[in-house]
């Protein structure tokens, strides 16, 4: 009786008994997560600093990532207003709450000032907006084309990067 008990605890905790090795059973893998009207948010501190939404998501839990579709997100900041980025589609690396946006991104950094290029990337850890693809810029009058850009969202510095070309509008 002591054995057969023995047995069937030791089964029930998958230790199994001293020569005998019980079949060990793979965690199961879990599916894709899909939903739908999909609201991100980041903090820092207290305030909220960044707001993404997306019609819809399929987070990967195994490969850590979040393919979005429709993606808008927005930074908030009280005294110089928000940035705002939107793209049909996009990736959130869970693990790095870094953003890759794609297939035509446009957005407005500072009031009147509207970019748009094929690609962009949110950094977390440095807060920067990074285009390694031909951005368009447009202020007033002017139109500036770039072979990329970083905007960093501290101090709102737009940096425009290689064979940068300005356009003046006829008006």
């Amino acid at each position: 009786m002591a054995v057969a008990l023995c047995f069937v605890v030791c089964l029930g905790c998958g230790t199994g008994l001293p020569g005998f090795d019980a079949p060990r059973r793979a965690a199961p893998e879990l599916p894709p997560i899909e939903l739908e009207g999909v609201i991100f948010e980041g903090y820092r501190g207290e305030q909220r600093e960044l707001s993404v939404t997306a019609e819809r998501a399929r987070i990967d839990l195994a490969a850590r990532v979040a393919d979005l579709e429709q993606v808008k997100f927005s930074f908030s900041e009280n005294e110089r207003g928000p940035i705002e980025v939107a793209a049909p589609s996009g990736a959130l690396e869970l693990d790095e709450d870094d953003f890759v946006l794609s297939g035509g991104v446009s957005g407005s950094a500072q009031e009147g000032e509207r970019f748009s290029t094929e690609q962009l990337r949110y950094l977390a850890a440095s807060r920067q907006l990074v285009s390694a693809t031909p951005v368009e810029l447009r202020r007033a009058d002017l139109l500036v084309r770039a072979n990329g850009m970083e905007l960093g969202l501290e101090e709102r510095r737009l940096r425009l990067i290689g064979q940068v070309r300005a356009e003046v509008a006829n008006r």
